[in-house]
């Protein structure tokens, strides 16, 4: 056996171990109340899983819920964010990672959800169809997002960006445009629409 079967076998070894250690930190997010966490939480119409767990280098003020696996559907919901909270952390010291600020307008907040979009490896992330939401009484805003996939599958999204006090709520939505982003847009919806903080 040569040195390259030899690495071949450990990787694999590694893969292999890695995906069922993720396995375990799985967990089912049930029909009915979900708490995001800080005292925020959504209503799931259908059962979600909760694949926070499986997120490496996870900010704690997010969490993560597919439906079909996280290549399939993503639902990021956080809780609520102040000034220097990050959606996602740069896998690469010389990308700078978007952090939220207070003082953020409307549109920045989006431009926050983009950048955060594209660091977790979306590219050509574009927003539009900004309209007005209000959700827990609270006036906030829904937009559209379209994106690819490194490998060039299309995506959409839908964002949701809600401030409460000097506390900034996100929701993003992300599936693959063919049938996945239709089959679980109205779930993903539903949660957004009864956010409580």
């Amino acid at each position: 056996m040569n040195m390259r079967d030899v690495v071949k076998k450990l990787a694999v070894a590694v893969a292999l171990a890695t995906s069922l250690s993720a396995c375990a930190s799985i967990t089912l997010a049930p029909v009915g109340a979900f708490e995001v966490g800080g005292g925020a939480s959504v209503q799931l119409d259908r059962a979600w899983n909760d694949v926070s767990g499986v997120w490496t280098d996870r900010p704690k003020k997010v969490r993560l819920l597919s439906l079909d696996g996280p290549l399939l559907n993503r639902l990021y919901l956080t809780e609520g964010l102040i000034d220097g909270d990050v959606m996602v952390r740069s896998p690469r010291r010389e990308s700078r990672t978007p952090v939220y600020a207070s003082s953020m307008s409307v549109n920045e907040q989006v431009e926050f959800v983009a950048q955060s979009l594209a660091l977790l490896g979306y590219e050509r992330v574009e927003t539009s169809g900004l309209r007005p939401v209000e959700v827990s009484g609270v006036r906030g805003a829904r937009f559209d997002v379209v994106a690819q996939t490194s490998g060039g599958l299309q995506v959409k999204g839908i964002g949701q960006v809600v401030r409460a006090g000097e506390k900034l709520y996100v929701a993003l939505y992300v599936a693959p445009a063919e049938h996945y982003f239709d089959a679980s847009k109205g779930s993903a919806e539903q949660a957004m629409t009864t956010l409580t903080f």
